[in-house]
């Protein structure tokens, strides 16, 4: 039992002595491969230090000397970048082989270490987007069935959903959809895949389903516009019709007045002409001439008017 004890406080002295305390759990970040990922430092302003110590698994990736203000080691220069106003770290170019636990940590003048903070990182790869199919199997449990297939991704979850539908399936290359149930009310359907770091997305249409609710509306549509068509057009007609009978008649009363007016002249004329005809004095002309005809010839003086009075 006093053994117990000696090993508790042998381990509680080396925790103080080293400054390291008792380290608080990780934080979970995740990276998308190919990418840049910041491993900030919060209160940055508050910590006072000689040097400032970033490590991989345990392992020191990157030093830095306050006092000079260089980086005294980097185990990829390349790979990695040091702000030295945040202490923040870039990791460039994330790989997969980028996974694991990232603490930083300072160190005093008296070479105490104290621990600042700690990541869990995991590097993950995007969704591709997901591919529907269509299979048939009137002997099987499901006679039409919807595949989703999702061909990249790390630790993704495929999700159907639907009007009424949310089925999700994670960390799957595929995922099956039974359509024996699923009614017209349902659809459109989607299949969504996801990780932490992306996400894609692909929609069908209804296979084999009719959508009275959509015909109809698009009948009554064309129903309504037929009617108020028909309605605006019909009384322009009955208006022109109107017109044009008022108008014909007019021109017809008008033709009738002249038609009459000429007929009376020709009347009156044919009357004048035939009174000519027919006077009594020109009837007692004689027919014949006389027999014989003599010429006589006289000689007229002009004379004056006074003589003429």
């Amino acid at each position: 039992m006093s053994s117990m004890k000696d090993l508790l406080l042998i381990v509680l002295l080396h925790c103080l002595t080293s400054g390291r305390g008792i380290e608080s759990n990780p934080i979970d970040r995740y990276g998308l491969d190919g990418e840049s990922f910041h491993l900030d430092v919060e209160e940055h302003n508050n910590l006072t230090f000689k040097r400032f110590v970033w490590r991989m698994n345990s392992n020191i990736i990157m030093e830095y000397n306050l006092k000079t203000q260089d980086v005294d080691y980097y185990k990829n220069e390349e790979k990695l970048e040091f702000d030295k106003k945040t202490f923040s770290l870039l990791i460039k170019n994330l790989a997969n082989t980028d996974s694991g636990l990232y603490k930083a940590e300072t160190v005093n003048d008296d070479g105490v270490v104290i621990h600042v903070v700690t990541y869990k990182l995991r590097v993950q790869a995007p969704v591709s987007k997901p591919v529907i199919t269509n299979t048939s199997d009137s002997e099987g449990e499901c006679n039409s069935t919807l595949k989703c297939t999702v061909e990249n991704g790390t630790e993704h979850s495929i999700a159907w959903l639907g009007n009424g539908i949310n089925n999700t399936i994670t960390h799957r290359r595929s995922s099956e959809l039974c359509l024996d149930n699923i009614t017209c009310k349902n659809w459109p359907l989607t299949c969504y895949a996801e990780n932490k770091v992306s996400n894609s997305s692909e929609t069908v249409e209804a296979l084999q389903c009719e959508r009275p609710s959509n015909s109809a509306l698009q009948s009554n549509l064309w129903l309504i516009l037929s009617v108020g068509i028909i309605g605006i057009i019909t009384p322009i007609i009955i208006i022109i019709r109107i017109f044009w009978i008022k108008h014909r008649n007019k021109k017809k009363e008008e033709y009738l007045v002249k038609t009459t007016d000429a007929s009376v002249g020709e009347t009156n004329q044919s009357i004048t002409t035939e009174y000519d005809v027919v006077r009594p004095e020109r009837m007692n002309r004689p027919t014949d001439l006389p027999p014989e005809i003599t010429t006589i010839y006289a000689t007229v003086r002009k004379t004056s008017d006074k003589n003429i009075c």
